[in-house]
């Protein structure tokens, strides 16, 4: 079912694969200065595992043809764009039509967004967040609680300092669940990094895809060290080496106890 689909936009993924080519503006340029000249500022190994690439005005995805997920996403999420996308309604839809939209249905797992369409600040942009390419079986406990939790103060984030990179995807461990007709890969867990380019500081969160979820900070040096996968290929080593200043998984804690009281206050 899902070639049958293909063949139908085939004219539109060739002109995706079109605007792939070149440097992406959700990258770390090689020219910024702040790390190694290198050959691809794409994540590696990333970039080489994706048979579709698109580098769109809102952000730019990988995707496999093995695994039928997500391979990685890219944003350059700015202050002005956040505040844009903070007065916008949300907007846009899954395509049910879609067979690698349909393989979610009754899987046990949510259609987890690596970028979120919470950070587009154009309509446009919103509805392309809804695509199969630009998602990954997530729990619903990871996809509605820490992980909407993340997405949130990385928004945050590219108001305090202006501007950051964030490149988000699945990580595969072990024994692989696959769901669906299709076969979706389900991953051990899901990341995201952010580089803040005022700080030249950068970090990972890193959440296990579980139905008790548990996520941690990392450097970008110990991630890429554990998982083979470096988000910013174009970064000096001591920038990745840096713990940026990511708000810690405690705060998630205190603000779900504080909404359980005021939940609690409120049934009294």
């Amino acid at each position: 079912m899902k070639k049958i689909y293909t063949i139908a936009i085939l004219g539109l993924l060739v002109a995706i694969q079109a605007k792939a080519e070149g440097t992406c503006v959700h990258e770390v340029p090689m020219t910024s200065g702040h790390g190694k000249t290198v050959t691809d500022t794409a994540p590696t190994p990333l970039s080489s595992q994706a048979d579709i690439k698109n580098c769109d005005r809102g952000y730019a995805w990988a995707f496999s043809n093995k695994t039928n997920v997500n391979v990685y996403s890219a944003e350059y999420l700015t202050r002005d764009q956040v505040q844009r996308a903070k007065e916008m309604r949300r907007y846009g839809s899954f395509d049910n039509r879609d067979p690698l939209i349909k393989d979610y249905r009754n899987s046990g797992y949510d259609r987890g967004h690596m970028t979120p369409s919470g950070d587009m600040g154009d309509y446009e942009s919103q509805v392309k967040t809804f695509i199969p390419q630009n998602l990954v079986p997530q729990t619903k406990q990871l996809n509605s609680g820490k992980w909407n939790w993340i997405e949130s103060q990385v928004r945050q984030m590219a108001i305090q300092y202006g501007a950051v990179y964030v490149v988000t995807g699945p990580y595969f461990q072990g024994r692989t669940k696959k769901v669906g007709e299709d076969r979706l890969w389900v991953p051990y867990a899901t990341w995201k990094a952010v580089y803040i380019p005022e700080l030249k500081q950068s970090g990972v969160y890193f959440c296990r895809n579980i139905k008790r979820p548990t996520c941690y900070i990392q450097t970008v040096a110990f991630f890429t060290e554990h998982t083979g996968i470096d988000p910013f290929p174009a970064l000096a080593s001591s920038i990745k080496e840096t713990q940026a200043p990511l708000p810690k998984m405690l705060a998630h804690k205190k603000k779900k106890k504080r909404a359980t009281k005021q939940q609690m206050d409120y049934n009294w």
